[in-house]
């Protein structure tokens, strides 16, 4: 968890669209990595393969050894989630069917802005920074997010390590690579 000490501010804001934490908000990218999800006494772990655009989603999640574990697809008709017995599962959006087949919901809609480093619009939100590293974290819907390493990524700070801590559910991410869109 977040500790308050050492921290060299915060800063709120009422619920309009936010300026971001990087110069401008990344609305597509690629990311692989490693997530691990502890709720309750459960904890697992996996990699992940997200491809974000503002109209969809896909997240492919899989074992260390490569084999695909569950994809989860996200269109304007809804979510739909292949698991590794291949039965699908659909629902109308992503916290939905989360809460239905895992018991706790997975904040998708705000995680495509806190993962590059943004609070989700039109919402409230509290930043911590400090002197050394800028911005550690975001507190944003009764989630905390806490950004523990950044990297560069074509000339843009991107979030490497974070934590989301809320409702009963910590998930770890670490981004092993980012695939940004090139600035034309």
């Amino acid at each position: 968890m977040l500790s308050v000490a050492g921290l060299a501010g915060c800063a709120s804001a009422p619920p309009v669209s936010a300026p971001g934490l990087n110069k401008s908000l990344q609305t597509q990218f690629e990311l692989d990595g490693r997530m691990a999800i502890h709720y309750r006494n459960d904890t697992s772990s996996a990699n992940i393969h997200w491809q974000h655009r503002p109209e969809s989603d896909v997240l492919t999640l899989s074992s260390p050894l490569g084999q695909t574990l569950s994809v989860l697809t996200r269109t304007a008709s809804g979510v739909t989630l292949l698991d590794s017995e291949k039965q699908t599962h659909q629902a109308q959006n992503v916290s939905e069917l989360t809460e239905r087949l895992l018991g706790w919901q997975l904040p998708l809609e705000n995680l495509a802005y806190w993962i590059v480093g943004h609070p989700a619009p039109d919402q409230t939100y509290q930043i911590q920074q400090d002197t050394q590293q800028g911005v550690v974290g975001l507190t944003q819907a009764g989630w905390t997010v806490t950004y523990s390493r950044w990297q560069q990524v074509d000339n843009l700070s991107m979030p490497n390590k974070l934590t989301l801590a809320g409702r009963g559910v910590e998930v770890r991410l670490v981004i092993g690579e980012w695939k940004l869109p090139k600035a034309e």
